[in-house]
């Protein structure tokens, strides 16, 4: 997702004494309280499924628990990105353990019905690795009012499609009939049982994400910013979540800086997912991956 912030580096984000050691059991195989995940963007060098492939094997090998990718057209600079569901496909062959995923699709810029058949192929591909991100999306870059769809400056009318999208995901990941499609059966079910997990983005100090998870049955809800995280931005979701009935949802912090993963997870964060930005190189990504998560 393309959202404000640093780069990250390897000097201001990864203390190399403080990594974890590569190996181990697969997904949450440290048995840490938090999971540490990689969001890569796909514009510039990282537009090479290959090259995001290698780069996602390098994370698996350093001890990273997850590798996800942006889904967008472009970015601000107009450079294309590259497609998130055929950049999964060549993650999913180079790796065996880390979960991955797009963070996130933005659904209602999608057809439900071909979202569907993409994200049960990468998971049946991965071995029942994937996790869906899902989320309105924005126009700041064009990526609606530039190919004709007019959602771009109707936030609502985004979020009613979004809800109907999900309406259609829920059976139709999981291999059952679509009484939107006419109670047809449109994709072949996941792996994973009955469907992949979903992760529905949300906004810090805001209650659509966690309300929307616990309308629609969802596992988990993924906050984006570009700032310092602090235990009450988990806090808050958490407590959304548990006042919607949600106890044991997904806390997801994708982007900013984690500067006590410890206090964090106190707080109810399950996840933390530094990005990738634009901009970002072959190496420079191969090498923050390669350093594995902080402890």
């Amino acid at each position: 997702m393309a959202w404000p912030g640093t780069r990250l580096s390897l000097g201001t984000l990864f203390n190399a004494n403080a990594c974890r050691k590569p190996g181990g059991t697969p997904f949450g195989r440290y048995g840490s309280a938090v999971h540490w995940g990689l969001s890569v963007s796909l514009g510039g060098e990282l537009a090479d499924p290959n090259a995001v492939a290698s780069v996602a094997a390098a994370a698996e090998n350093a001890g990273w628990d997850g590798v996800f990718v942006w889904d967008h057209l472009w970015h601000r600079d107009g450079a294309p990105f590259a497609d998130p569901f055929v950049t999964l496909s060549a993650i999913a062959l180079a790796t065996s353990l880390v979960r991955i995923g797009p963070l996130v699709t933005p659904l209602p810029r999608r057809r439900p019905a071909v979202v569907a058949q993409q994200a049960s192929s990468v998971d049946r591909l991965s071995g029942g690795r994937l996790t869906l991100g899902l989320g309105l999306g924005h126009d700041r870059y064009g990526e609606y009012s530039d190919v004709g769809d007019d959602l771009g400056d109707d936030a609502k009318a985004r979020a009613n499609r979004l809800d109907d999208g999900l309406e259609f995901l829920l059976p139709a990941l999981a291999g059952e009939p679509v009484p939107a499609a006419g109670n047809r059966r449109t994709t072949v079910a996941c792996t994973q049982r009955p469907r992949c997990p979903i992760w529905v983005a949300g906004s810090a100090g805001k209650s659509a994400g966690p309300r929307r998870a616990a309308r629609h049955g969802l596992e988990g809800v993924a906050i984006v910013g570009g700032g310092e995280w602090l235990p009450e931005h988990a806090e808050t979701v958490r407590a959304e979540s548990s006042a919607h009935g949600l106890d044991q949802l997904e806390v997801v912090l994708v982007g900013g800086t984690h500067d006590d993963p410890g206090e964090l997870a106190a707080a109810g964060a399950t996840w933390l997912i530094p990005e990738l930005l634009p901009g970002t190189t072959i190496a420079e990504a191969t090498a923050i991956a390669s350093a594995g998560p902080p402890d």
